[in-house]
Order: C-alpha cells, then sequence, then structure tokens
C-alpha cells in the first residue's frame, strides 16, 4: 500500500499543518526535562524551569487533543525523573507522568491506564552523577530507575467505524502479539544511543502502539519526531504519518532513517513531504503560558464537548452505567 508521510520542521506547541479531527494515532516521548541538550534555542525542556517545561507540554497535548480523531488514542513514553540536589535542596524524584495525566484528563482525554517499560536506563541525575545513596549501609539507598512509562489516553467520542474489510484483516493482531502487547508491563532493552541523536527510543515500542491502536492506512502523528523512529515503523506498517521535529540539523538523520532518498522504499510507493513551518527562522521561545486544570475544569471541558453526551446516550441505550 502506497503511503504518505510529512516532515514538518516546526514547532508541535502549535500544529497548525495538521487538520482537526485529522489523526488517528499519536505516539510520542517528549524530551527530558533539564537533562539532554537538543540543539535549538526553542526546544522543551533544557533551560526551562519545572513549571516552564509542563506548561510547553501542555501546549503540545491540547493541540494533540485538537487533531485527534474521537475514540482515538494518544500514546506518552516518560520516565520518572531525579531532580538537581542543587535546586530542591535535596534528591527527590519528579513523577512528571502525574502533571501529564491531570492536565489530560482536564482537557477532555481519558485516562486508560499505563504500560511500566522494564529497560536500564541511566542512574545519572541532572546534576550527573552515577549510583547514589548510603551504599553499603541502609535507610539512604535510592531505587534504580531502570523502568519508563507508557501512558495511554483515549479522546471521547466514538471511534472512526467505517474500515473496509480487507483493512480489518490486514490490521489482525495474532494471539501471541495480542497476549504480548495488551500487558501492563513489557521488556525489552532501550535503544543504543549512537551520537546522531541523544535520545531514541527503540523501534519494538511504536512498532506495539501502531499494531495496537491502529489500522494500516491511517495517520499517526509523532509531535517530538526526534530521529524519526515512529515514522521509520509507521512505514513499515504501512500507515501514513506526519512527525514535527524543532530542530532542523536532525532533519538528514531523519531522512536517512526513513529512507527519503532511497527508492524503492519498502513498497516503493511511499511519499513524503518536508514542511518547514512558518516562524520557525527566529530564535525566540514561545513564552509557557501557565495551562492550570482542576476539578471544575475537567467537568467544564467534558460536559462541554459534544461527544461526552453522545457516548452517554449510546451507553443509556445499551445499558451500559455511567461513572
Amino acid at each position: 500500500m502506497a503511503t504518505n508521510h510529512k516532515i514538518i520542521i516546526g514547532d508541535s506547541r502549535n500544529m497548525s499543518d495538521v487538520e482537526d479531527k485529522s489523526v488517528h494515532l499519536i505516539v510520542t516521548s517528549p524530551p527530558y526535562w533539564q537533562i539532554k541538550d537538543y540543539g535549538d534555542e526553542k526546544q522543551i525542556g533544557f533551560n526551562d524551569s519545572y513549571e516552564e517545561y509542563i506548561n510547553n507540554l501542555n501546549k503540545v497535548w491540547g493541540e494533540s487533543y485538537r487533531v485527534l480523531q474521537p475514540g482515538c488514542r494518544l500514546c506518552i513514553n516518560i520516565g520518572d525523573q531525579f531532580a538537581r540536589a542543587v535546586t530542591y535542596g535535596r534528591y527527590k524524584v519528579i513523577p512528571i507522568r502525574t502533571e501529564i495525566t491531570k492536565f489530560c484528563e482536564a482537557i477532555g482525554f481519558d485516562y486508560m491506564g499505563a504500560v511500566i517499560w522494564q529497560k536500564k536506563t541511566t542512574m545519572n541525575t541532572t546534576g550527573g552523577a552515577s549510583v547514589m545513596g548510603s551504599f553499603p549501609y541502609p535507610r539512604n539507598g535510592i531505587i534504580e530507575i531502570d523502568y519508563e512509562f507508557i501512558l495511554l489516553f483515549k479522546k471521547l467520542g466514538t471511534a472512526p467505524n467505517n474500515v473496509p474489510p480487507a483493512i480489518k484483516d490486514k490490521s489482525v493482531l495474532t494471539k501471541e502479539e495480542w497476549r504480548k502487547y495488551f500487558t501492563g508491563h513489557w521488556n525489552f532493552a532501550g535503544e543504543k544511543q549512537n551520537g546522531g541523536h541523544l535520545a531514541m527510543f527503540p523501534e519494538e515500542l511504536p512498532r506495539r502502539l501502531i499494531k495496537m491502536f491502529s489500522f494500516v492506512g491511517e495517520i499517526v502523528l509523532d509531535p517530538f519526531l526526534g530521529s524519526g523512529t515512529t515514522m521509520k515503523v509507521a512505514i513499515e506498517l504501512e500507515r501514513n504519518s506526519i512527525g514535527f521535529e524543532i530542530n532542523n540539523e536532525y532533519l538528514p538523520i531523519i531522512k536517512q532513517k526513513v529512507g527519503v532518498n532511497k527508492k524503492p522504499l519498502f513498497n516503493g510507493n511511499d511519499k513524503f513531504e518536508i514542511i518547514y513551518q512558518k516562524g520557525m527562522n527566529g530564535n525566540k521561545k514561545p513564552e509557557a503560558k501557565r495551562n492550570t486544570y482542576s476539578i471544575k475544569t475537567v467537568i467544564n471541558n467534558r460536559i462541554n464537548d459534544p461527544n461526552y453526551w453522545k457516548v452517554l446516550r449510546e451507553n443509556k441505550k445499551m445499558g451500559v452505567v455511567n461513572s
């Protein structure tokens, strides 16, 4: 099947190049906070305060909600993170996933649980220390963070139900895949970093999510494309894709990984479009305005979302009790 792919050199805090309700699945891993410099002054995370970091991510999740089709999934790979002792006066672990979950629920996503991805990650703090604690003595040892989370969110509403039988057949998961993928714990190694990009995730991660939550021919979006891993896997699985990358210097890495200059690529009919977002020439970083959330915000967003009432009516017809 011929597929189409857009590499957008731009800022995913403003995904105006993507139409409302046009994407079937979002798979991404946002930048770390204060750990890695991705080489662009507009980047999220490096040199941000924690509040700025979270508020910048919230802009991306807000745009993700807009472009995602109802009933479809947002999948976010994020890990807990050690914080600087110089910032907090002590070592502590920052549960970034909790901030993401609260905000995504506030704007209208349903939280659908998480997968714990068991991997070997760095024990380094943002200050550069290695294994920490009171070794060999008790009390002040620190648990190794050798895992990350894959947060799963579902946009309210009914998912597209016009999938042709032939496409359904091409998208079938085997019983072995179903049992392996739809479990709360995944065990596979992280990606070896080769110097081209600072924080690549392994192809197995997007491969599982794309097969779990999309059909052949649908559109997969990665707001933090990085080296292009999500797009590469989408091509292999015959999905269309869109990826945003803020740093133009990563474009050659992306093109090489997904095979832009290699013909034929996989089935030989894949088409690529490289788009430069307007306003990317300047170096000024967008202001990270505070995006707040509360129980009142959650309730207001839900009662004002027509999909919410549609779901309630459909569930009532089927005798489903809503919480």
